[in-house]
């Protein structure tokens, strides 16, 4: 007679799970970033320095939304998450930007590189430092009673 999954075996299943729902999300806010920043220089003719910062603003509000609803699933405190996944993703910048310049500074191949060093440092960042600490930011709390 088979066995019932051990509650090890069901938690590792929903991290899993919740581990591919967020690297989707992700790459839905790659692409509004990229979509808007392509749009606001290609049609509306700013330049990619000033299109840079509302690109980077509308893929950090898809990242949040994706993360909250999609990823995690919670319905909690929006102040209190938004307010934490902006720290959260502060420490994700600094890192990202400490590792890159370290890859580069150390290694002529990943100098030449750049892009690959760059996303292979963005997704370190993201599974040893972002995905963890948002389990943190968007814990599902117990009802009150």
């Amino acid at each position: 007679m088979p066995r019932a999954p051990s509650e090890l075996a069901k938690r590792v299943k929903e991290v899993a799970l919740r581990l591919l729902r967020s690297a989707g999300a992700g790459a839905v806010s790659t692409a509004v970033d990229l979509t808007t920043m392509t749009i606001l220089v290609e049609l509306a003719k700013w330049t990619p320095r000033s299109a840079n910062i509302p690109a980077l603003l509308l893929g950090g509000i898809t990242m949040f939304v994706g993360q909250k609803y999609f990823a995690f699933r919670v319905r909690g405190d929006v102040k209190r998450e938004l307010a934490l996944f902006v720290l959260v993703q502060a420490g994700a910048l600094l890192l990202n930007g400490f590792l890159f310049d370290l890859g580069v500074r150390v290694s002529p191949f990943a100098a030449r590189y750049y892009l690959i060093l760059r996303m292979a440092v963005g997704n370190v960042v993201w599974l040893g430092y972002s995905f963890p600490l948002w389990h943190l930011v968007f814990k599902k709390r117990d009802a009150k009673l």
